[in-house]
């Protein structure tokens, strides 16, 4: 249950003018501890240290961020289409539970108008394509009782019962309509000009230099300087923290590392990864690494924000798989799905791919793309007949597209630290591995294409220094990046030296610890910030603890998410909770002159949560209504007071 908006003397709807609430820890500045870790050790903190009094703040504990309910919508929607007549045909091995997407129904003007209603509805509704039934109005209903009526075929094997496919009443002979048309071949291989014999691939170790992105500037390979992990053993996710040196990197007009900005990381796919795909498309391991002239007729592929034009480059087909096309982050399209029907040579295999790829396939291909994320090395396994030549299937692909991590320090603060050379300059961020169940074994995961390197990077690193070797000049890591969004909503909007109420959930914690050490270095009311950080288990998930100053505990609060039994029930406390019993400091911020308040989360559950609970603050500590706190609200964004990044 959420907690009331606390009324007090310093805020309160009789007295609406907000005073600073009583009773804050005043800071002072000192110059910063020299650091005693050793070598091995990452460094704590690029910034100054923090002195605080002995006022203390209770140590309230709630978790971060609430489960996203389903769309009620849809729900009715489902509900409706399980009244309806259906058939349907269950293979073996699927015991994925009924959903809606997976009923057939009728596609009599009555029924659907009953469920739809009229006008342009149903047709909206089917475009959205979210995989809730809505997409079943095209279906096959052939007479399965009859002699001539042969069900296709499905492939046996793992892979393909990965997918949970629902295919209906399918048969060789079924009359699909509407089927996706053959996409074009937009590029080609050629033989390499002989000027070209020489052409050296670094495909292992950075991109090629047509990975660009901003002509002319290319990926920047920084050294990694050091990795140290910030969750404990047992987190639900694992955190990673980085060093990287940015010293030599190059001029590009002014523009510079900021405060709560981010860098884009150019990950590549892993090495497994690419050579599982050359394997299931049969390509000799003497082509692989061949070096070829690629010849394009459009689009900004193999770059990455280049001109869209045709395109002459030199290459390999390992780099083309290794650094430009996304093999795993992204669902299957239809002409993914229409250009392996093309190259199928099994007939069972060719119908199920085109009926994925139809009208009355669009419930099957919903369900297939609402899944987990599917692979394409998972995908061509699934139908093993299928090996479309490499042209056709990069013509299809989606490309691979830098990810983007918030810098967890202040650019501009000294970087110095034990054994690092002087004038050195590092920048530091925060990187959640995200994982996800692989259909190659029970209990094996995989993780995604930016967060799995950055993690292969971290346990290089890491096991080359337990091995009592120097990784910064054995190994000589990299990571390919380049400046990326030093103008996102946060590094714009920090500044000044107003209070601030910091809120932030996960990985979200990030850009803060910037901010913090930015504001204990330049600000004359260094007192006067606040953070709110959520996490699942305090105990493993919290990060930078003991990072922000020798009492940091005076200035945050820590919310999580697991359970915590109190009596008889479990209650769980989230993010938005703590804003709400926070209500005083949050009004005395937001209407202090050039007090701001920063958001920094996942959109879901955590930043829906805290926007509704900033508007609750306002209606309570203003005594206004609903209508005039969203107004009010929307002013401060609009001023640059209410900043919130949430993805």
């Amino acid at each position: 249950m959420a907690n009331a908006i606390p009324s007090t003397s310093t805020s309160h709807p009789n007295d609406p003018i907000p005073c600073e609430p009583r009773e804050l820890p005043q800071l002072t500045l000192r110059p910063a501890q020299s650091q005693s870790h050793p070598e091995q050790t990452s460094p704590k903190s690029s910034g100054d240290s923090i002195v605080w009094s002995t006022n203390s703040s209770d140590d309230s504990e709630a978790p971060m961020t609430p489960v996203t309910e389903p769309d009620h919508a849809v729900d009715e929607v489902v509900d409706k289409l399980q009244d309806l007549p259906a058939a349907a045909v269950n293979f073996p091995g699927q015991t994925r539970p009924r959903r809606a997407s997976t009923t057939l129904i009728s596609d009599s003007p009555t029924d659907i108008r009953r469920i739809l209603g009229d006008g342009e509805t149903a047709t909206k509704l089917i475009s959205q394509c979210c995989g809730g039934g809505c997409c079943l109005l095209k279906t096959l209903q052939p007479d399965t009782s009859a002699s001539d009526f042969v069900p296709v075929v499905i492939p046996d094997n793992d892979a393909f019962r990965s997918l949970n496919l629902r295919l209906g009443p399918l048969s060789l002979d079924s009359l699909l309509t509407d089927t996706t048309p053959l996409p074009p071949v937009n590029m080609s291989f050629e033989p390499l000009p002989s000027k070209h014999d020489s052409y050296v691939s670094e495909v292992h170790k950075m991109p090629p230099k047509y990975v660009q992105p901003h002509p002319p500037y290319d990926v920047y390979s920084a050294p990694l300087y050091h990795a140290r992990e910030l969750t404990k053993p047992g987190a639900e996710k694992r955190t990673i923290h980085f060093d990287v040196d940015v010293t030599d990197y190059p001029d590009e007009g002014g523009v510079d590392f900021k405060v709560g900005g981010a860098v884009g990381v150019c990950p590549p796919n892993s090495q497994a990864i690419v050579d599982e795909l050359f394997d299931i498309l049969c390509i000799p391991k003497f082509v692989r690494d061949k070096p070829v002239t690629l010849k394009t007729t459009t689009g900004r592929w193999p770059t990455i924000w280049g001109e869209d034009q045709a395109r002459e480059l030199v290459t390999t087909r390992r780099e083309l798989l290794t650094w430009c096309t996304d093999i795993q982050s992204h669902p299957p399209t239809k002409n993914l799905l229409r250009v392996m029907a093309e190259y199928s040579d099994a007939p069972n295999e060719q119908k199920i791919l085109t009926y994925l790829c139809s009208a009355q396939g669009q419930a099957a291909f919903c369900d297939l793309r609402t899944t987990a994320h599917i692979t394409v090395p998972q995908m061509l396994s699934a139908f093993p007949s299928s090996k479309p030549p490499l042209p056709a299937l990069l013509s299809v692909l989606t490309q691979l597209m830098p990810r983007f991590y918030s810098l967890s320090n202040d650019p501009h603060i000294s970087s110095a630290r034990p054994g690092l050379p002087g004038n050195r300059r590092l920048i530091e961020m925060a990187v959640t591995i995200h994982e996800t169940p692989d259909w190659h074994a029970n209990g094996a995961t995989r993780t995604g294409v930016g967060s799995g390197f950055m993690e292969r990077m971290a346990s290089a690193f890491v096991s080359a220094e337990n091995e009592g070797i120097d990784p910064r000049s054995i190994l000589d890591l990299r990571i390919p990046l380049f400046r990326g969004l030093m103008s996102n909503p946060l590094s714009k909007q920090f500044g000044g030296e107003g209070p601030m109420v910091l809120i932030g959930a996960g990985v979200g914690m990030a850009p803060f610890r910037g901010f913090i050490l930015n504001r204990l270095k330049n600000a004359n009311c260094a007192n006067k910030i606040w953070l709110i950080q959520g996490v699942r288990d305090s105990m493993l998930d919290e990060l930078y603890s003991g990072e922000l100053g020798d009492h940091e505990r005076e200035i945050k609060k820590v919310v999580q998410s697991r359970k915590v039994k109190v009596g008889e029930s479990n209650e769980v406390k989230y993010v938005q909770d703590e804003v709400r019993v926070q209500a005083d400091i949050v009004w005395f911020v937001i209407n202090a002159l050039d007090g701001r308040i920063f958001v920094c989360g996942s959109s879901k559950g955590m930043g829906e949560g805290v926007e509704e609970s900033l508007i609750e603050v306002a209606m309570a500590k203003g005594n206004i209504s609903r209508s005039q706190a969203e107004e009010f609200w929307a002013k401060k964004r609009e001023d640059g007071q209410y900043i919130a990044e949430t993805w």
